[in-house]
Formats: structure tokens, C-alpha cells, sequence
């Protein structure tokens, strides 16, 4: 999670979110999406990754 993020040396999280696939409202159940920006140094990365709930 975001604390995870936090607590490395020089990262910081941007924004840490799931969401449904379409990038709606989170789903009960079935497939979503964990999207994640963050900042190492002067560098942003941007991912995500798909998850089934």
C-alpha cells in the first residue's frame, strides 16, 4: 500500500487507487485495476496492474 511506498527512501506516492477495469467504481467482485503514480527523485512513474476481486 501507500505506506509501504512512503517509507522508501526518496519516493513519493502521487496517488494510489483501485478501480474497476473501465476505471468506475470499485467492483465487489470480478476484474479491477490497482493504478499507482509516484516520484524517485525528479523521475514520476506511472502503472498499473490488473487484479480479479
Amino acid at each position: 500500500g501507500p505506506g509501504v511506498l512512503a517509507a522508501a527512501p526518496a519516493v513519493t506516492v502521487d496517488y494510489l487507487a483501485l478501480r474497476a477495469e473501465d476505471l468506475g467504481p470499485v467492483p465487489t467482485r470480478g476484474p479491477a485495476r490497482l493504478l499507482v503514480a509516484a516520484r524517485v527523485g525528479r523521475t514520476r512513474l506511472i502503472d498499473n496492474v490488473g487484479l480479479t476481486l
